[in-house]
């Protein structure tokens, strides 16, 4: 009995822990008061064991100091020993530091890296080679860009650049990649783009995890020329981590049939090699362990290091090693304090996404595997049976998260799990093994080759069953509330009754009460009242709007797009609308067909359905091709005075001017008012003065104003602002874009008319509702709560 107390005390004490770190990271609970209330908590412990006190006074006691210690530790987080490097922004600086191992990329442009600092100069003293008295110390890593060079060869230990150091840029969208996030965990701070001669590199010499960082690319270089295409960059990745030469598309595949942990190293790597090398070495005598720990720590130090790769390596050996011991509550403890040692040492990685993944399936696989594996091998054969509970155990232990992350169910994800990932795991085997036996006779080249042939039928049936329609679902975000009663509900069905007090019939009584919750929080959210709502997505230098009428119907206004391969359709504007639970839209309207207006369109239609296409009268862009490829909505082409209708919200399109051959687009570009009972708003995507000149005797007013060419001085002339008469001005600009907008003049009219101005390369998206005649506003950079 006091044995279970004991384990619940532990587990309860890590959750507490965890929830404290959270607050001190939030800034909920500052240093000072988290040590204050831990110095109290520790002073109730001790006199409740010198009293002898209750058990429950005692656990409270303890649990609330975790708490506590768990807040002291997430808010020292926050304070730097050394001045940021972040508070040189904006000034020309001499930044002196090492290359972090792996980093460097070369591309046709240059060559990218980067650098971990150590010092900062701000005056203009001539480049030397040693670290000057006048040398300021910084914490902070900076990403650089050196222009038209390959320096891959070359950068072998220290580091000095010059230049102008600038901010990182990033874009605040719901249910997208948090790159702030990221970059803050990265400890990345800024960036710089530099010319070859801005470079030079210090007498400092090579240090081991360079060479080990050189040794990993030399192997990762190997692989890649036996095995050419997206086999060898998946080997790669799989093998010694990063993403280098995967396709969007190869990324995309693996997620949509719950694969995606499989293309960087993670716990189920180094959980398959442990597993390998204790068959090879058999006998688990010490000097075993401390060679498959020393193996284990070389692998780590040949994928870089990474947080990634730390975590997974010491929560797979806990696993392993507790494994000695078949009792639960061994291996309970080992995997707590294991958490709270990793939090402890750095605590921002409880908002890491791999941190909680690799969290949530490690605690699955101790609490709920047991019961599921047994379910299993009642029905079907213990090999099978195991690989399923597994899978099973894994998917069902991570799904809040994985929903909080993708917005998406993989439906096909058990079976792939079940048949693919054995084979996949073969690969990998084939390929670390090729790593160790390269120097023998070729023998290593023969295993890639092996391991190539095994990959490429493999990645053509993930293709196959990513690209089905019933690959995935759609489902949304979930409420906190959700989440934390689908665990309640596991530990109810799959936790060990040694676990709880509860009787059958009260655990029934539980089980129906958090599935009548679950079904509840689902009906409300798909039946609540909804006010007419428009997203205006942040695209960087682009445009791209979503309007959810008060019916739920949905239309879509330009896609955005950015020079490069970077398609802000897959990348952005999808992981939006699967954020909203939207599965299909009703309507996708192109206001002309530059690229940063429609180059997101054919990504959004290949993966969603669309009714209803309307397009400018233009001759179509390479953009609006690719469009029309992927879709078989209905086609329409806009006409002035036409108006099209969703449920009771009017889409009317002003101005559809129609161009020739030789003209702008810009030229053509629609000016579209949406209007219902709620509200009104009126899109101009980029239209050029003359074109609001002529829509101004035609348009009516509208509450909100989506400013044309985002923002530019030729846009936004007088008569047009006095004929809509915005309440709100919304620009969709990019931060520090080098055409200069918005424009001084645009501003000063805006502000001349009464309108309030909102741009996204400050506000980040921006979520504006009509309740009533009352138009609120909302900045997910600033608001996140209200999205």
């Amino acid at each position: 009995m006091m044995q279970r107390q004991l384990e619940q005390i532990i587990v309860a004490a890590t959750l507490a822990f965890l929830l404290g770190c959270h607050a001190g990271l939030s800034k909920l609970l500052p240093l000072i008061p988290a040590l204050i209330l831990a110095a109290l908590f520790l002073l109730l412990l001790a006199w409740g064991c010198r009293q002898k006190a209750g058990v429950k006074l005692l656990a409270a006691a303890g649990i609330g100091l975790c708490f506590c210690c768990g807040a002291a530790s997430g808010s020292g987080a926050m304070r730097q020993p050394q001045l940021p490097l972040q508070t040189f922004t904006g000034q020309e600086v001499r930044l002196f530091g090492r290359v972090e191992a792996g980093s460097v990329k070369v591309t046709p442009q240059g060559t990218s890296l980067v650098l971990a600092c150590q010092a900062v100069q701000t005056n203009s003293a001539e480049l030397g080679s040693s670290l000057p008295d006048t040398a300021i110390a910084v914490s902070g890593k900076v990403r650089v860009f050196v222009q038209g060079q390959d320096l891959s060869e070359k950068i072998t230990g220290g580091v000095i650049v010059q230049g102008t150091l600038k901010p990182l840029t990033d874009f605040a969208n719901p249910g997208g990649w948090d790159s702030g996030l990221w970059n803050e965990l990265q400890d990345l701070q800024g960036r710089m783009s530099i010319k070859g001669s801005e470079l030079y590199l210090s007498g400092d010499g090579q240090s081991i995890r360079q060479y080990i960082g050189g040794l990993a690319a030399g192997l990762r270089s190997n692989l890649q020329h036996t095995v050419p295409g997206q086999a060898g960059a998946v080997l790669a990745g799989m093998t010694l981590g990063g993403y280098d030469g995967i396709s969007a598309q190869t990324r995309e595949d693996f997620a949509a049939v719950g694969l995606a942990h499989l293309l960087a190293v993670s716990g189920t790597h180094i959980a398959v090699v442990t597993g390998f090398l204790l068959v090879l070495l058999r006998r688990r005598s010490h000097c075993t362990m401390a060679l498959l720990a020393g193996i284990l720590f070389f692998y780590a130090a040949l994928c870089g290091f990474k947080p990634p790769v730390l975590r997974a390596l010491l929560m797979s050996l806990a696993l392993f090693g507790a494994g000695v011991s078949g009792r639960l509550p061994q291996r309970s403890n080992i995997f707590c304090a294991v958490v709270i040692l990793l939090l402890c040492y750095e605590p921002r990685w409880l908002w890491d996404a791999g941190f909680q993944l690799s969290f949530t399936t490690t605690a699955g696989l101790l609490y709920f595997y047991p019961v599921l594996s047994c379910l299993c091998t009642r029905y079907l054969p213990v090999g099978i049976a195991e690989i399923l509970a597994v899978s099973l155990t894994a998917q069902l232990a991570a799904l809040p998260f994985l929903i909080h992350y993708f917005h998406q169910l993989s439906l096909s994800g058990l079976a792939a799990n079940l048949l693919l990932v054995p084979l996949l795991e073969l690969a990998l085997l084939l390929t670390l093994a090729g790593y160790a036996l390269l120097p023998v006779f070729g023998l290593g080249k023969l295993l890639f080759l092996l391991a190539g042939l095994l990959l490429h039928p493999l990645l053509n049936i993930i293709h196959w069953l990513a690209s089905g329609g019933w690959a995935t679902v759609t489902v949304g975000s979930w409420p906190l509330l959700c989440g934390a009663v689908y665990y309640l509900l596991l530990l109810l069905l799959f936790g060990s009754s040694d676990w709880d007090d509860f009787t059958a019939c009260e655990r029934r009584l539980l089980i129906g009460l958090c599935c009548c919750m679950l079904v509840g929080i689902g009906l409300y959210d798909k039946f609540r009242p909804q006010p007419l709502t428009v997203h205006f997505i942040d695209v960087g230098q682009g445009d791209a709007a979503l309007v959810v009428t008060p019916q739920r119907q949905t239309l879509l206004i330009d896609t955005g797009g950015l020079r490069g391969d970077y398609d802000t359709g897959s990348r952005i504007v999808l992981p939006y609308l699967r954020y909203l639970g939207i599965r299909s839209l009703d309507m996708l309207l192109l206001s002309h067909g530059h690229h940063d207006h429609a180059g997101g369109a054919a990504a959004v239609a290949k993966n969603i359905p669309i009714r209803r296409l309307i397009l400018p009268q233009e001759q179509p862009s390479a953009d609006i091709q690719a469009l029309l490829k992927n879709t078989k909505a209905q086609l329409i082409y806009a006409e002035s005075g036409t108006n099209y209708s969703l449920g009771n919200t009017a889409i009317q399109i002003i101005s559809a001017p129609v161009g020739s051959a030789d003209s702008d687009a810009n030229e053509s570009s629609l000016i579209v008012r949406v209007v219902s009972a709620d509200g009104s708003i009126v899109f101009t995507g980029d239209a050029t003065e003359t074109e609001e000149l002529l829509a101004a005797g035609q348009i009516q007013p509208g509450q909100v104003l989506k400013v044309s060419h985002h923002g530019s001085n030729a846009s936004s002339s007088m008569p047009f602002l006095a004929a809509v008469s915005p309440q709100l001005a919304v620009i969709s600009v990019g931060a520090a874009n080098s055409y200069g907008h918005p424009g001084s003049e645009t501003l000063q009219r805006l502000a001349a008319c009464g309108a309030q101005v909102r741009r996204t390369d400050q506000d980040g998206a921006l979520k504006i509702t009509f309740d009533g005649s009352q138009v609120k506003c909302y900045s997910y950079r600033y608001q996140k709560e209200f999205f």
